[in-house]
């Protein structure tokens, strides 16, 4: 047997192990070769206590200029809607002091029956001086449900922001409501 059949089969048998234990385990890379992991179902619910904060087009204009800190940030949590054809970004913050946040989301509605079972992909982002992507691309899907995911060895002390990214059918929106937290 080939080097590379020997390997295939061995990955295969890890990632059968590790998904029968219950662990999560990493999606294939996307185009870009980032490593890309899937939300995981969730029944928590968002903070009453947490105020509702708007998502931003996704174009820069609110990013901290790497001059300090930036008076813009919110802290967590903070709730969110969500209405858009191919991305939205989220308000900079601070993640917790371990370097630690949690974005769930619920699809609740698209303006083409097709959206229901897609799925967005969300990206964190270290919005310090110059935008560096932080940990796997997560996808969520569109069925309903809330999903969430937790990104960790985020910099405590750097602003932080998260994107929304659809990369199917530039015409179809999709929205629903979501949240972000320290857990």
């Amino acid at each position: 047997m080939s080097s590379i059949k020997r390997f295939g089969v061995v990955a295969l048998v890890i990632v059968a192990m590790a998904t029968a234990a219950g662990q999560v385990v990493a999606e294939p890379g996307d185009k870009n070769g980032d490593r890309v992991e899937v939300a995981k179902q969730t029944d928590a619910r968002p903070s009453k206590d947490a105020p509702l904060v708007p998502l931003v087009p996704d174009d820069g204009a609110d990013r901290p200029t790497g001059q300090g800190v930036g008076a813009q940030a919110v802290p967590l949590p903070f709730t969110f809607n969500f209405d858009f054809t191919s991305s939205l970004a989220s308000r900079t913050f601070w993640p917790t002091s371990a370097g630690r946040t949690c974005v769930s989301l619920r699809g609740t509605g698209g303006s083409d029956p097709i959206y229901f079972g897609k799925e967005i992909k969300i990206e964190m982002w270290n919005a310090y001086g110059t935008d560096t992507k932080v940990g796997p691309t997560v996808r969520y899907s569109l069925n309903g449900n809330s999903y969430g995911y937790c990104w960790t060895g985020l910099y405590p002390y750097h602003e932080h922001y998260f994107r929304l990214i659809k990369d199917w059918s530039p015409t179809v929106r999709v929205w629903g409501t979501g949240w972000a937290s320290a857990s």
